[in-house]
């Protein structure tokens, strides 16, 4: 079932936007709603008559599915732009088969599996607006470089999603490396 200009607009009503707004835009706000919803926000926890957990429920849920509407509207408009900036990375079976063969990814291998996928490092920056030093210093594991483990864990989302990897078990693999090695 596909979704009409008025549904997408519903959509960016949800979220408090206006039909031209960024998806940077949608993500902020998508961010800011949730936080401001949910049972611990201090705005909605001192009125709690007028947001019962049923309404807040019922209004979380509308936003999570105009998040994923609009997620879906963003990627379909840019495919059919012809947008360049990001590759459809697919695998063939062999690389499939190479990447089911890993046990735990770590940066030396995620730089092997990214030259393999042919991707430049400063491309993915390009693409995430990251510094490409950041990338480096992932793949050259050189953990001292990040000023919070959240920094890190924000950019190696970024750059396995770039790769269409498995983002959480990517993730969780190379923060337990880190924690691991730095004793954090």
């Amino acid at each position: 079932m596909s979704s009409s200009a008025e549904d997408y607009n519903e959509y960016f009503r949800v979220l408090e936007l206006c039909s031209d707004a960024s998806f940077s835009d949608v993500r902020n706000s998508y961010l800011h709603l949730k936080a401001l919803y949910s049972g611990d926000s201090i705005a909605t926890a001192n009125i709690p008559d007028e947001f019962p957990e049923g309404t807040r429920q019922n209004i979380l849920g509308q936003i999570e599915d105009a998040y994923s509407k609009l997620v879906g509207f963003f990627e379909k408009r840019g495919r059919e732009s012809g947008c360049k900036d990001r590759p459809a990375i697919t695998f063939d079976d062999e690389f499939k088969e190479y990447l089911a063969g890993m046990t735990s990814f770590n940066g030396p291998l995620l730089r092997q599996i990214r030259e393999k996928l042919g991707i430049k490092l400063s491309d993915i920056a390009s693409y995430t607006r990251i510094r490409k030093q950041y990338f480096e210093e992932i793949e050259l594991e050189k953990f001292s470089s990040f000023p919070a483990e959240v920094y890190l864990r924000g950019y190696l989302t970024e750059y396995a999603g770039y790769l269409s990897l498995d983002v959480s078990r990517v993730v969780s693999d190379y923060m337990n490396r880190y924690r691991l090695l730095t004793g954090k």
